[in-house]
């Protein structure tokens, strides 16, 4: 936890107080610096380090041992994580042509500059902390059928018909035309999305534009999405931004369509955000302060 949440300067300061802390104490008026004959000492500097810097890291490092022991109790169920890697899977997969999860790793690497050897680690690392979070965040909600059906007939008008599509936008007609020939004869949409689509959006999704309602695209587009049924591949449509084909992949206009929906949307609204989690977390911890110049590090989130 420690390299995924501490500050740049924090790793530094740590590392420098590590090494001080492994020396002799007679190793405390070891000159760091001389400046004109005057020399600037180990104590001196780790003091200076501890006087600046030292509430933020302290409370840095307390957070992320705190962190870690609810890691320790949490329990994330298995195919939830397994879940999330499909998605970063995929993610990587349509946005930079990754098939495999060493290639993911070595991007995590190079491209994201993460410290990970394996997706274990990254799972460890960058995974669960948030999954954690957000399971205590949501801990002890309970929404019902009856709140559910109560939040639709107040929002219906947010629930009317909708579809969910995927699109390939191009610049000429012609090309257009070609694309849905070699749909037609078989090759995927989403792969030729994600080759042509000139929506850098959309495209690396293979075109998936997600569930939308009337009023949200423009008006050429709507009237084609809205009149293809499941699995249709539209002609053409022209609009300011070039040339679409349009494939509906779903439909909804039931109330039993949006119950999913609707309840992660009550029980996002009811929940803790992260810093009211970390708040109780720290609280509920065992925390002895030994430094009186940290005596009061968490003061204002312990008032609270």
């Amino acid at each position: 936890m420690k390299k995924r949440m501490l500050t740049a300067i924090g790793v530094a300061c740590i590392i420098t107080l590590a090494a001080c802390n492994n020396e002799d104490t007679a190793a405390d008026n070891t000159p760091v610096a001389i400046v004109d004959g005057t020399e600037i000492t180990e104590a001196q500097f780790v003091d200076e380090l501890k006087t600046r810097h030292g509430d933020a890291i302290l409370q840095e490092m307390i957070r992320n041992h705190v962190l870690d022991q609810a890691i320790e109790t949490v329990e994330i169920p298995e195919e939830e994580i397994e879940e999330e890697l499909d998605m970063l899977r995929n993610e990587f997969r349509t946005a930079y042509d990754i098939e495999d999860d060493e290639g993911i790793v070595d991007a995590l690497q190079n491209q994201f500059n993460l410290d990970v050897e394996s997706l274990d680690d990254f799972v460890n690392e960058y995974l669960l902390p948030p999954l954690v979070l957000q399971k205590l965040a949501t801990e002890g909600i309970d929404v019902t059928e009856e709140d559910i059906r109560a939040f639709y007939e107040e929002n219906e008008d947010q629930f009317a018909e909708q579809v969910r599509a995927s699109h390939i936008l191009v610049e000429d007609e012609e090309t257009a035309n070609e694309l849905i020939e070699r749909i037609e004869a078989g090759e995927d949409f989403a792969d030729l999305a994600r080759e042509y689509s000139t929506d850098p959006g959309s495209g690396a999704r293979g075109g998936d534009l997600d569930f939308f309602g009337r009023g949200q695209m423009v008006e050429p587009f709507e009237d084609a999405a809205f009149s293809l049924e499941i699995g249709e591949v539209s002609e053409p449509v022209e609009s300011d931004f070039g040339f679409h084909i349009i494939k509906v992949t779903d439909q909804r206009d039931e109330f039993e369509d949006f119950i999913e929906e609707i309840e992660q949307i009550l029980i996002q609204q009811q929940s803790k955000s992260q810093d009211e989690v970390m708040a109780e977390l720290i609280e509920n911890a065992n925390i002895d302060i030994k430094d009186p110049r940290f005596s009061n590090l968490f003061g204002s989130e312990a008032a609270e």
